[in-house]
């Protein structure tokens, strides 16, 4: 008698706690897949964007989540088990340097997990100086990623060492960014944009944003990529 009216007091408290939590707004589903991407697993990546004038203010901020790409889990399978002496792997040409470049984009473009550039579909140039152009704009390594050892959650930090720049000829809308493991294989000297990309340059994530750009301005852009849950 006594287990059986534990039993049915427990049974009471549930219910009253979980409807205590509904009343408030919260739910057992938006907590368990807000902000995780089905193809990240356990490899998820936030971004933030702080745009400047030219004398420095902060014009705006901008966060969030990126989806980690197929090509993205790809080339960590091969970086992790799959490397060879030739640096290749059976989905993805590796590369030594590490996903630490941080490339930005003005396409038309909406982030999907079959992605393996900035590019839109069926594109094959780097960005313009307009939106729509299809391209990549620019990429800035990191020479110096910051890691953070693992306790079921371990992170690595991908920041702009220098920010993106814009003048008159590229003052435009940034519609993408991405994290890849080689740069551009040309740059304009007078712009510093984007002339030619790698001829193997992998995407490991991407993420669509709108962040208006005028000349002066600077875009900083910091990936922080964790690896595994502390939950």
């Amino acid at each position: 008698m006594k287990t059986t009216s534990m039993i049915a007091l427990i049974a009471v408290i549930s219910a009253v706690s979980l409807g205590a939590i509904s009343m408030n707004g919260f739910s057992a589903i938006p907590l368990a897949t807000a902000s995780v991407n089905p193809e990240s697993g356990t490899i998820m990546g936030h971004v933030e964007y702080i745009l400047r004038d030219a004398d420095g203010n902060i014009k705006s901020y901008v966060q969030g989540d990126n989806m980690v790409v197929n090509k993205g889990d790809d080339c960590v399978i091969g970086y992790a088990f799959q490397t060879t002496a030739a640096g290749s792997s059976d989905n993805c040409t590796t590369n030594s340097n590490g996903f630490r470049f941080i490339g930005i984009g003005n396409g038309t473009i909406t982030v999907d997990a079959a992605d393996t550039t900035l590019l839109d579909a069926g594109a094959t140039t780097v960005a313009g100086g307009s939106p729509g152009a299809e391209g990549i704009m620019a990429v800035r390594a990191d020479s110096n990623t910051v890691g953070t050892a693992s306790s079921n959650g371990g992170t690595v930090v991908i920041a702009t060492e220098s920010p993106f720049t814009f003048v008159a000829a590229n003052a435009t809308t940034v519609t993408a960014a991405g994290l890849f493991d080689a740069t551009c294989s040309g740059v304009s000297g007078t712009t510093g944009a984007c002339t030619a990309n790698a001829s193997t340059m992998n995407m490991f994530s991407a993420q669509s944003i709108s962040v208006a750009v005028a000349s002066g301005d600077s875009l900083s852009v910091t990936w922080t990529i964790t690896v595994g849950s502390a939950a």
